[in-house]
């Protein structure tokens, strides 16, 4: 008995072991088309969880298949297959091309839709074209990916900021658009990882935007990052290293040139006005071979180190699914002193609770430093132009008795060198601006943490609740700490008094969206109803104190100042609440039509009167090719579309401008009162109000069409738009007599309208595959309108020091009508005056008309003459006029992929035509005295130096070299100093090889790759500058809008780079 029982126990364990071998079974294979591979194709048992994915070359391997069960075979474009595996241990499968479904999925607002049945203008970038550029942020990768959008770098330092304008410049003020990442709305996305974004959806028209109401008025970009998958456990490491090299520099005199023409200079008559009779040369300049040069470009510009690395992990189950990034990006300016350091985490998870209920949930972490101490601008980058190219001598002794211990502008003892402390002004337009920056103690950091949370409930079939809540929480400081020191006086190369300044800012928002969403098809009838109610509020705080005089340079305590500067703290609070809704509706997937409808208010920019605004959509679209007569066509795709909108801002101003608010007075703004005798503080209005406020409105326009023929391997997208803003929120200047200099308005009326084309041809041919795009943006820029008390907008900025606006650098952009935004106002140069009799001559004519002279009584020969455009016989601040533009009339990119069998190869050409450039460093090259300075000396440029004009005839270019030009200004802001800005860039190369399946499979991995990329390799162009690439920057006292843009005054270089990467999935 006991035997028989074991015996059937052995037959047992047997059988038992038999069905384990069997379920254990471990199954390979290539999953293919017609044409080659699959690379990422998914595998996954029907019914389970077990999946893989195919590598580079299609080939996959998935382990513990039971005999009995079926695989499931898929790709994006293609038909699914299942396969029973009935104990085979191969299997291959050719997948087919699924026209009818192959439409990508596009992100749009609050939803999903296809290419085919998308009634809006929308551009898509997948994460893997972002990927092939290696870049420390998400913007700068988008350079030239699609029609509409131009991307212009803000500095050539690692991590800075582009200017992003989508159809156009609708704006005096800012022209960022709204950002929306995993759902959540934004304008930053500086923290974001490149390598993990999925994908990103740029929505141009209105239709597709007004849905968000008034943050759309610029655009909006929807990011996906990267969700978790079915299946196993996958892990990704992508890893990069490289270079950038020094930039190409501007060709400056060397210390000997220049050592004899500033003696030459000095001795030189020039004229009856004798412009130089107060300059006085340096005594070491009579022995230039005594001189130890100093190439000041050489010196603050080199190449940089740059490396990232980035980990994701990937996975999940029938019900469940995750994601877990992780990165590291490190970068070494080319400029001396400057870095940026970001580190990334991020956590998502999808979950279905149920059939009926689903929950999903993201954070996203990054910590960034970021240090530029030798910064673009006059006070900065420009003085390495003007600077005289030699220092004092190691061991002069200066006014103070001390010596700097070295000629250079730094060695490696921390000695940095100083000009010879002298009386006379011959140094004062130099300075050791590098020497500067780097005894500065700069520390600082912005840690940014964004949450969401979203809940999916189906009451019933179609019918559909979402919840969506979520916060972001940005909190940056940062510490400035600049010694005493002494270098020398008449310059300025000091500080006597060490300065502190602590400041922290902290940003908190929370949003709360409640969603109903219902779809239905009948028939031929399909019926998607959306609406929800949106709350986000925003808390600002702000905390700065300075002080100055501490005991020694190494102290950072601000306790320990003598003097307590500045104590700032505030905290502000906005709300805005919104109400939404959109139908789409389609019949037969050939006839669409889609509204949208947003009531926005904000509670802090308007009064009662004009809190809320309603801002509607609609859009129609036909698919032709879903017609009966299309069946025996070309056309794969063939749909017309066009829509209208109208969007808003309530950006440009500064909160409560509606509302009258006081602040405490004293006796310089005569607010104090006089009561027998004693003298009581009393209360003055900060602004004069204006409670007529509204939204600024955008109406916006889009007529396209898109095609995709011969079996989809042709594409094409027109599009034709007209975006019109009005009612611009911004600060208008006003007569002083009012008690005020500006008062808060809307006013104006801008227009953009254009034409945006995508066209591109794919292929797959045996073993070689390629993909080629061109895409192209023709824009117009028009202001047909604005204010009522004046028909031109200037909003001041200071690229340049405001001790001398004779010059009219000052002030130099303006927006009037009938012109574009953010234009250059300034003179019109007409060669150069070669002898005194042209300058009688006009002379003359000017005091026909009344006037002493026709632009300055010290004007000789070799001066630079300008047009006297209003005909009074007199060159004044009257003859100026609209001389050229930033904007560009159009701009476009050419993006090429290519692979052969386990090679890839990519080239990004992008291209911008049309757009000016104001190029004060060229001023610089070219004024022996420097700017606005009268007894100074400062370096040229070498081209000047050997082609100036030195008598009548021997230049119409280059005015004649004098050491004082304050009063005759040869460089006033004039069209001779505006370049054309047009350029063509080689922006990215890129090769890589993918590892065999052999080989990856015996070091445990399921692919491997490894690249090799070059970015800025060349340019053509013919500007004069560093880099043509000029974008929106900030003037010397912060200043950044849309009317600051196209000005090279110092502009950090962009340079060339190369990387060298691997990517290892297991």
């Amino acid at each position: 008995m006991i035997h028989n029982l074991f015996f059937r126990m052995i037959i047992f364990l047997l059988t038992f072991l038999i069905c384990v071998s069997g379920y254990s079974q471990r199954i390979t294979g290539t999953v293919s088309e017609v044409n080659g591979p699959l690379p990422g194709a998914t595998i996954i048992v029907k019914g389970g969880t077990n999946g893989t994915t195919a590598d580079f070359d299609g080939n996959y391997i998935i382990e513990n298949v039971p005999s009995g069960a079926t695989l499931v075979f898929s790709y994006i474009g293609y038909t699914s297959k299942e396969t029973a595996v009935n104990g085979q241990s191969v299997i291959n499968v050719t997948l087919e091309e699924d026209f009818e479904n192959l439409d990508e999925v596009i992100v749009v607002a609050y939803g999903t839709t296809t290419k085919k049945d998308l009634t809006g203008a929308v551009g898509v970038i997948s994460g893997d074209d972002l990927a092939k550029f290696p870049t420390s942020t998400v913007d700068q990768a988008l350079q030239g990916r699609t029609a509409g959008v131009q991307i212009v770098s803000n500095s050539g330092a690692p991590g800075a900021s582009v200017t992003v304008n989508i159809r156009g410049t609708g704006s005096f003020t800012t022209t960022t658009p709204l950002y929306v990442v995993d759902g959540y709305p934004t304008q930053d996305i500086s923290y974001l990882n490149p390598n993990n974004i999925q994908s990103i959806s740029v929505l141009k028209d209105a239709s597709a935007g007004a849905i968000y109401g008034v943050r759309a008025s610029n655009g909006v970009v929807i990011i996906e990052t990267k969700k978790g998958t079915n299946g196993k456990v996958t892990f990704e490491v992508d890893s990069w290293s490289g270079f950038r090299l020094q930039p190409e520099l501007l060709e400056v005199l060397d210390a000997q040139t220049f050592a004899n023409f500033a003696v030459g200079l000095s001795q030189e008559n020039n004229g009856p006005d004798e412009p130089n009779e107060q300059l006085v040369p340096f005594e070491g300049w009579n022995n230039p071979s005594g001189l130890t040069n100093v190439d000041w470009q050489d010196f603050a510009f080199n190449s940089g180190f740059r490396t990232s690395t980035n980990l994701s992990v990937r996975g999940g189950g029938e019900n469940s699914r995750f994601a877990f990034t992780g990165g590291y990006i490190d970068e070494d300016g080319v400029v001396v002193g400057s870095s940026y350091k970001r580190y990334n985490a991020g956590l998502n998870g999808q979950f279905d609770v149920s059939k009926d209920f689903r929950v999903k949930a993201d954070m996203k972490y990054a910590y960034t430093e970021s240090t530029v101490k030798l910064n673009q601008g006059y006070y900065n980058i420009v003085k390495l132009i003007g600077n005289v190219p030699h220092l004092a001598n190691a061991n002069a002794v200066n006014a103070q008795g001390n010596t700097n211990g070295t000629n250079l502008p730094y060695d490696s003892n921390g000695n940095y060198g100083g000009y010879p402390d002298i009386a006379p002004q011959t140094f004062r337009g130099s300075t050791n601006v590098i020497g500067n920056a780097l005894q500065n103690d700069n520390d600082n950091g912005s840690t940014n943490v964004q949450l969401n949370m979203g809940l999916e409930y189906d009451f019933f079939s179609g019918f559909t609740a979402k919840l969506n809540v979520g916060g972001n929480s940005n909190t940056y400081f940062s510490q400035n700490f600049t010694p005493q020191y002494y270098r020398s006086q008449v310059n300025v190369d000091l500080n006597s008094s060490a300065l502190f300044n602590v400041e922290t800012n902290v940003n908190n928002e929370v949003l709360g969206e409640f969603l109903l969403e219902y779809k239905k098809e009948f028939g031929e009838h399909s019926l998607n109803v959306l609406g929800g109610i949106s709350g986000q509020r925003n808390y600002f705080k702000r905390i700065r104190n300075r002080g100055a005089g501490f005991l020694n340079n190494d102290i950072r305590d601000i306790s320990q100042a003598a003097d307590i500067q500045i104590v700032e703290g505030y905290r502000t609070r906005r709300t805005l609440a919104s109400y939404f809704g959109r139908l789409n509706y389609n019949f037969d997937s050939r006839y669409y039509i889609t509204g949208t409808i947003r009531r926005d208010g904000v509670g802090d920019t308007f009064g009662a009167n004009n809190l809320w605004g309603i801002f509607p959509s609609v859009a129609a679209g036909w698919n032709v090719d879903e017609e009966s007569f299309m069946d025996d066509s070309v056309f794969d795709i063939l749909k017309f579309r066009g829509s209208w909108g109208e969007t808003g801002s309530f950006l440009g101003i500064d909160p409560f401008q509606f509302a009258v608010f006081y602040s405490a007075g004293d006796a310089s703004n005569d607010a104090n009162y006089d009561f027998g005798g004693t003298t009581s503080q009393g209360l003055y209005p900060l602004v004069l109000p204006n409670p007529d406020l509204k939204w600024e409105s955008q109406i916006q326009t889009d007529i396209g069409l898109e095609a995709e023929l011969f079996n989809r391997s042709v594409y094409l997208t027109v599009d034709w738009f007209k975006k019109e803003a009005s009612d611009f929120l911004f600060r208008e200047p006003i007569p002083i007599q009012n008690g005020f200099g500006f008062r808060a308005v809307n006013s104006g009326n801008v227009v953009n309208k254009g034409f945006e084309v995508l066209l591109g041809h794919r292929k797959t041919q045996g073993d070689f595959t390629w993909d080629v795009s061109a895409n192209l943006t023709l824009l117009d820029n028009e202001i047909t309108a604005l204010t009522s008390q004046q028909d031109f907008v200037v909003l001041n900025s200071e690229f340049v020091p405001s001790f001398s606006t004779a010059n009219f650098w000052y002030g130099l952009t303006r927006s009037e009508v009938g012109g574009q935004v953010g234009s250059y106002y300034a003179f019109r140069a007409d060669g150069l005056f070669q002898t005194q009799a042209d300058v009688d001559a006009v002379n003359t004519s000017a005091q026909a008309s009344g006037f002493d002279y026709y632009q300055s009584e010290d004007t000789s020969p070799g001066d630079r003459k300008f047009r006297d455009l209003n005909g009074d016989g007199r060159v004044d601040g009257d003859d100026r006029e609209i001389i050229g533009s930033p904007i560009p009339d159009f701009f476009g990119g050419l993006n090429m992929n290519f692979s052969f069998k386990d090679w890839d190869f990519g080239i990004d050409i992008y291209g911008s035509y049309g757009s000016e450039i104001m190029n004060f460093t060229r001023l610089e090259l070219e004024t022996a005295g420097g700017y606005a300075l009268g007894d100074a000396f400062t370096n040229v440029g070498r081209d000047y130096y050997n082609n100036r004009w030195t008598a009548a005839g021997t230049s119409n270019t280059y005015a004649r070299a004098i050491g004082s030009d304050t009063d005759i200004q040869n460089g006033r802001a004039s069209d001779y100093y505006m370049e054309d800005g047009s350029f063509l860039r080689l922006r990215n190369v890129r090769i890589g090889y993918n590892f065999t399946t052999r080989l990856t499979e015996s070091l445990g991995m399921s692919g491997a790759k490894i690249y090799l990329s070059g970015q800025n390799l060349a340019t053509i162009t013919g500007y004069s500058g560093y880099d043509p690439e000029v974008g929106q920057n900030a003037d010397i006292n912060g200043v950044n809008n849309a009317q600051t843009r196209g000005i090279d005054a110092g502009q950090y270089p962009i340079s060339s780079s190369f990387t060298l990467g691997v990517n290892l999935q297991f």
